[in-house]
């Protein structure tokens, strides 16, 4: 009975707020894609889950991430490793690189004009006025 009760109040609290923002929140996670890619026997199954997988996450994934799953592609997918997988990862590489590119170029424009803003400099050193 206590075990019972045990594994009811963890269920309520993985499916409290806790539980609710990781079912919202994409994340990307490499080691998934690799046990996923590393567990499907049939190539035509292990394909269409990493495509999926890619789908869902790979928008999420940073641009190391990606770079990672490329370079291991070949060992985790077998012959599974097709041009439209190869394609898929190309895709999100590129637009991660366009992101960055025009996130640079904004904050380089930002920064351009934080430089003409007006700066209130201290005045020169002050003489006392002060009488005796």
């Amino acid at each position: 009975m206590k075990g019972l009760l045990l594994v009811a109040v963890s269920g309520l609290l993985l499916s409290g707020p806790v539980g609710a923002q990781s079912k919202d929140a994409l994340v990307c996670n490499v080691a998934d894609f690799k046990m996923l890619a590393l567990a499907t026997n049939d190539e035509q199954a292990r394909e269409k889950s990493v495509s999926d997988w890619l789908v869902k996450f790979g928008k999420a994934c940073a641009p190391d991430q990606i770079t990672f799953i490329r370079g291991n592609l070949a060992p985790w997918l077998g012959t599974a490793n097709t041009i439209k997988i190869n394609q898929s990862i190309e895709t999100l590489l590129s637009e991660k690189k366009t992101a960055q590119k025009n996130y640079e170029a904004d904050t380089s424009e930002l920064d351009k004009n934080k430089n003409n803003m007006p700066v209130n400099k201290p005045q020169a050193d002050t003489v006392s006025t002060r009488r005796y």
